[in-house]
């Protein structure tokens, strides 16, 4: 199988510029779709007098008819999706303060099921979000990616003033009084290495979160059309390329299985070799012209029906993950939500129905 990566809202480590949304878009298909999909754009790129498609740059409706013809050239050769990650980057602060203080691992005072556990983990992430002002945002974010342990408390303290003001549930708030009470006793038990590598920082902007996220799109997509990855080929991204080279070579060959039950998946290795990783420019590869068209049109509300028919025949194809405050919420009530029709089927037995 092959992949074709683009992204969009790239600002490095800074996750507090104007832009907050990063997103990056992946076409992944069994066959290769570079050659179908240059045939189905060359007559655009001369008509235009132009080596690329920058879908950005042309009109809605002019883009989205190149759109359908490129949809037309993909779904000739084969299965295919289009694999979209979204990271609201502001929210990163949060819930890397999450996973700095509140790692079962190294802080004693973090019961287990409160770091694993799904339901309970974004509880956290939202309660810090809603007490993480910017400007303890922006002393934790500068002091974690220089492990710079003094300012990460610094920023907790900041948290801890907001969090004794607010109305939160009693339990929530028992085990973030003890977590950042060890914090303040114990600062040497918590694992920084941001700064052990060259650009170590890098692991944790958005570009390479996103990029390990397309990594389990790549295993689900290869164990459902049984084939195995052949070609990873990424946009020309000059400054993070060590970055991305390094976590595929790394972490490319993990595959997540979900619990089903609300804990923390387990991991296993690949039994199929790493495909090749390349970045090109994308003038040089029509299948990097296509996603750019693709992730183009899913940021974009409709205004012709050109575009309002392009993705709706996307829509089928796509899978998607998103970092933000509102996919937590999501996570949260869908948790509680399974939880309370447990409990009725509880109290209406075997034989009733709870409804």
């Amino acid at each position: 199988m092959f992949t074709y990566a683009d992204e969009t809202g790239n600002s490095g480590r800074n996750i507090f510029d104007q832009n907050e949304h990063f997103r990056l878009g992946a076409i992944l298909a069994t066959t290769d779709i570079a050659p179908a999909v240059h045939e189905a754009i060359v007559p655009f790129l001369k008509q235009n007098g132009v080596e690329r498609v920058h879908a950005h740059e042309w009109p809605e409706k002019e883009v989205a008819e190149l759109g359908h013809k490129t949809l037309d050239a993909i779904e000739k050769c084969g299965p295919w999706s289009f694999n979209l990650t979204e990271i609201h980057k502001p929210y990163m602060a949060p819930t890397k303060f999450v996973d700095v203080i509140f790692d079962a691992g190294e802080n004693k005072e973090v019961p287990g099921d409160w770091y694993w556990d799904e339901l309970n983990r974004h509880v956290l992430c939202l309660t810090i979000d809603r007490a993480m002002s910017l400007q303890a945002a922006k002393e934790f974010w500068v002091s974690y990616l220089t492990d710079n342990i003094a300012g990460i408390l610094q920023s907790l303290e900041l948290i801890d003033k907001a969090i004794k003001a607010a109305d939160i549930a009693p339990q929530v708030r028992e085990v973030i009084i003890a977590a950042f009470k060890f914090a303040r006793s114990h600062p040497d038990a918590f694992t920084l290495n941001h700064t052990s590598k060259r650009k170590g920082y890098q692991a944790s902007s958005p570009n390479v979160v996103a990029f390990t996220q397309l990594f389990q799109a790549i295993h689900e997509f290869a164990a459902q059309h049984k084939c195995s990855p052949q070609k990873l080929v990424h946009d020309r991204q000059d400054e993070f390329r060590a970055a991305l080279a390094e976590s595929y070579k790394y972490f490319g060959s993990v595959i997540w299985q979900d619990s089903k039950d609300g804990r923390f998946p387990s991991a296993k290795l690949a039994e199929y070799d790493l495909a090749s990783f390349e970045m090109p420019s994308s003038n040089d590869n029509a299948g990097l012209q296509a996603t750019d068209i693709l992730l183009w049109a899913s940021q974009r509300k409709p205004k012709s029906k050109e575009l309002g028919l392009l993705k709706f025949r996307m829509r089928e194809n796509t899978t998607d993950f998103f970092l933000s405050r509102r996919m937590s919420e999501l996570i949260v009530h869908m948790h509680l939500l399974r939880k309370e029709r447990e409990r009725i089927r509880g109290a209406s037995g075997p034989d009733e129905q709870p409804w």
